[in-house]
């Protein structure tokens, strides 16, 4: 496929040399430029409209989406690079039409065919319950038609949403009128006949996939935006809210810095109703600024008037935070093998566990805003849009979501925060090569609901909840997904490993005071021996791992801990370097587990043979280091 594309690109670039005799320069460059952009844009549209129809058919036949080999998708990416690169065949044009400095002809094909895929791949993962279709594999014929036709209507709104705005900045770039205001109106009916399309065929699309018709409309409309400075490099006169832009750039490079987020503009807010804030130290010059370590920050939760009344006002907000230099966010400590990696920092100060979906609990004790997922999703979107303008000033790539090597970790409410976000880090950020590490949030449940109550505050299915619902994963969403091991982990299983990256590394100190208080377990034995069964329940299914040290005393949070991250050794290997050789060989994970504290009175030994040896460390320290 790439000869004839090089044939056909070197043609062109002799009759456009001819032409550039015969009309001035910058006239040349100018109109160029405006051919360019116009062949993207189109491109981009048809691409997208023809794979996501035939992934609906696939759908259809086969319960599936179509495979990655399939015939007329492959066409249609080959189609796109061939008239991309006829009207866009040198850097010189691609400049003139607006992108990065630093983009080639084939970087802009790669941005253009990954945008093409992605589109479809992130609406069918939000119409049909994630990529593996679960949702619609388990809905009777009603259902299915429902969300059949949530689908279609998700990509006419994606289009709509794109299309409008493209057409827009083809006209003011070629020196004809655009109303931005216009524009906006009209994406904003279309939305609200989008929403009424998928309410007429569905009962209750939330019972389905979690969201309801207005927020699926939504959140094709964002799509649609997204795709505009996917597309062009200029986005001037619009006013985007994703992709490069002034309000969002990247800080200085090897040092923190806090990043406010105005509330009126990215919707974010604590739980006192201050603004939030995150930090952000991208790696330093020379390194790669697309491997990213995000960490989640823990600190309980609080349900009721009472409960959020006596909660340390310290953990209702988040400007006195910064990014703490220890375990796997320094960057000062040689051993730390993510010590050059971008990192990002996200304090927690909703008490809802990162799955607060934006609503007030107004308790007669405190008034508490449950904004966790907004928060830790709106952080996302910035580091995304401050990566995408340095990525296209200074990369002959430029910025693709694909690109990113994510870490997306946090500990205890943190972890349980990044369990509940992971897949809007795959299907909506479309990260790809992300990997899950939750740090002590198994959310274990001791069989008499605790986890199921906590799930159902979650999801806002009770009064007040946290509103919740629509933030979950549209294949796990009932009350018994509170429990990570195993309910939630089993539903996940079947989307992972679509990259090698995407597995679930989950790390706990089997004895943690914190987990057996908040699971309401009688006693240390019963939590660890309830963990050792779920364990083995899991062990050896594809995605899904564990470090599971066996410390004496008790233990809670461990990469955020030097000692604990540093020190640690389990089946051979430290915390640390288990972590990172996850990462850079992702299908070569091994489990390690402790096999101690059987001397505890009542704990059992795993029901199953963990082949792994016990860790040499006391109180959580390897002896000699």
């Amino acid at each position: 496929m790439q000869l004839p594309q090089r044939l056909v690109a070197s043609t062109l670039i002799a009759m456009l040399g001819m032409l550039a005799a015969l009309v001035p320069s910058s006239e040349a460059a100018t109109s160029s430029g405006l051919a360019c952009e116009k062949r993207a844009a189109r491109e981009l549209r048809a691409c997208g409209n023809t794979v996501a129809r035939q992934h609906l058919k696939c759908v259809k036949s086969t319960g599936a989406l179509c495979a990655e080999t399939d015939a007329k998708i492959s066409a249609s990416l080959a189609k796109l690079a061939g008239n991309v690169l006829r009207d866009c065949p040198d850097g010189t044009t691609i400049a003139a039409a607006g992108y990065g400095a630093a983009l080639t002809p084939a970087g802009l094909v790669d941005r253009l065919q990954e945008a093409c895929v992605s589109e479809s791949m992130s609406l069918a993962a939000r119409a049909f319950g994630g990529p593996h279709a679960a949702a619609r594999t388990a809905a009777d014929a009603t259902g299915k038609a429902c969300l059949d036709n949530a689908f279609n209507q998700g990509r006419t709104m994606i289009d709509y949403a794109y299309w409008q705005r493209s057409a827009c900045l083809q006209s003011a770039h070629a020196g004809r009128s655009c109303d931005p205001a216009k524009i906006a109106e009209r994406i904003a009916a279309k939305q609200s006949r989008v929403a009424s399309a998928v309410a007429r065929r569905c009962t209750d699309l939330s019972a389905l996939v979690a969201v309801s018709a207005p927020i699926f409309a939504q959140r094709g409309a964002d799509q649609g935006e997204c795709l505009v400075p996917t597309a062009h490099g200029d986005t001037a006169p619009l006013s985007l809210a994703c992709g490069p832009r002034a309000s969002v750039t990247l800080p200085a490079r090897g040092v923190s810095t806090q990043i406010v987020l105005d509330s009126d503009v990215w919707g974010t807010r604590c739980g006192d109703g201050s603004a939030y804030a995150f930090s952000i130290h991208p790696a330093p010059i020379g390194q790669p600024l697309e491997r990213v370590v995000v960490f989640t920050q823990g600190g309980g939760q609080c349900i009721d008037g009472p409960g959020c009344a006596a909660t340390p006002a310290d953990l209702f907000e988040s400007l006195s935070e910064s990014l703490p230099e220890v375990g796997i966010l320094s960057s000062t400590a040689a051993t730390n093998p993510f010590q050059n990696w971008t990192k990002v920092y996200l304090p927690y100060c909703t008490q809802d566990s990162h799955g607060g979906g934006g609503i007030v609990n107004a308790f007669t004790e405190k008034t508490v805003y449950r904004y966790g997922a907004v928060n830790l999703r709106a952080a996302m979107r910035w580091v995304r849009d401050a990566l995408w303008a340095q990525m296209d000033a200074s990369d002959p790539e430029g910025f693709r979501p694909d690109r990113l090597t994510v870490l997306f970790s946090g500990s205890s409410a943190g972890g349980a925060g990044v369990q509940l976000n992971y897949h809007y880090i795959l299907d909506d950020l479309r990260w790809v090569h992300s990997t899950l590490l939750p740090d002590s949030a198994l959310g274990l449940d001791n069989g008499t609901g605790a986890t199921a109550l906590r799930a159902q505050l979650v999801k806002g299915a009770t009064t007040p909840g946290w509103g919740g619902l629509a933030i979950m994963p549209p294949y796990c969403f009932a009350d018994q997904c509170g429990e990570g091991w195993n309910t939630f982990m089993f539903a996940m299983v079947p989307r992972l490993k679509a990259t090698p990256e995407q597995q679930v590394l989950s790390l706990t100190n089997q004895l943690d005071a914190t987990q057996r208080s908040v699971g309401q377990f009688a006693n240390n034995a019963a939590f660890i021996n309830t963990l050792r069964t779920r364990y083995c329940e899991q062990r050896g299914t594809v995605g899904l791992h564990a470090y599971l040290p066996d410390s004496q005393p008790q233990v809670h949070g461990n990469i955020n801990d030097n000692s604990r991250y540093n020190f640690v050794v389990t089946g051979g290997i430290l915390m640390r370097d288990w972590i990172y050789q996850a990462m850079i060989d992702p299908d070569g994970v091994v489990d390690r587990v402790g096999e101690g504290l059987t001397s505890i009175n009542g704990v059992q030994p795993f029901p199953c043979d963990v082949g792994s040896p016990s860790g040499a460390f006391v109180d959580g320290i390897t002896p000699g280091m």
